[in-house]
């Protein structure tokens, strides 16, 4: 009887070191699945790292292309501007001389001829040329009485009077104009300079020097400019 509950002690340990064994197996399993899918998705994360750093790199390049070609319209925007001013400005310089001729011929037409209508036609002439470059952006430059200019007036002659401050236009002798605020051309003027003491002897015949001396000037000065112009 004690052998037989021996045998069967023996048969249940060796049974239950049987089971034992089958289900260490089953146990190790789902660890090694867990390991396998931890190391997945370690890949999978820095595989998704590295999409996603090239995405932002893909997407600077694509931005700083487009502020490249932004700036490329900018510039080439401004070019065209540039030379689209300068060529304007050119022509219309050209036209300066045009109406210079107009004032020329108007300034010394005989009082006896302005009732004549070819005169008026030739007016109305003066008058649609300027009018053309008036919508373009030219503008005469105010002379008369204005204080010196530098950049707007250019002065040609000297005039020795006490009616006028010194250093302010007395008389214009050839027209300046402007284009969109910018000096196209000065304005050739004469401007007030304070009387300077001479001797009592000396008074007439100096002061006719000095006046015919500067109209001498400003007439040179305007012939020259005027055949440069042409």
């Amino acid at each position: 009887m004690a052998d037989q509950e021996e045998v069967t002690t023996e048969q249940t340990q060796s049974q239950t070191s049987q089971a034992a064994r089958a289900a260490a197996p089953e146990r190790e399993a789902p660890i090694e699945q867990i390991r396998q899918l931890k190391a997945r998705i370690e890949t999978l994360e820095k595989e998704l790292t590295q999409e996603r750093e090239k995405a932002t790199d893909y997407m600077n390049r694509a931005m700083r292309t487009q502020a490249e070609m932004s700036n490329m319209r900018k510039r080439m925007q401004q070019e065209m501007n540039f030379m689209l001013k300068d060529t304007v400005k050119s022509v219309v310089y050209e036209q300066l001389a045009v109406l210079d001729s107009f004032d020329r011929a108007f300034s010394t037409l005989p009082p006896e001829f302005k009732h004549f209508s070819w005169v008026n036609g030739i007016g109305l002439i003066q008058n649609q040329l300027f009018s053309v470059l008036f919508r373009t952006g030219v503008t005469p430059i105010e002379t008369q009485g204005k204080k010196f200019d530098p950049i707007e007036h250019e002065a040609v002659a000297y005039e020795e009077t006490s009616t006028y401050p010194e250093e302010t236009v007395t008389a214009e002798l050839q027209r300046g104009y402007k284009l969109q605020d910018a000096v196209l051309r000065p304005a050739l003027v004469k401007i007030a300079r304070a009387p300077q003491p001479v001797a009592a002897g000396n008074v007439g015949s100096e002061g006719n020097s000095t006046e015919a001396t500067t109209e001498s000037q400003a007439q040179s000065e305007i012939h020259s400019a005027t055949t440069t112009d042409q």
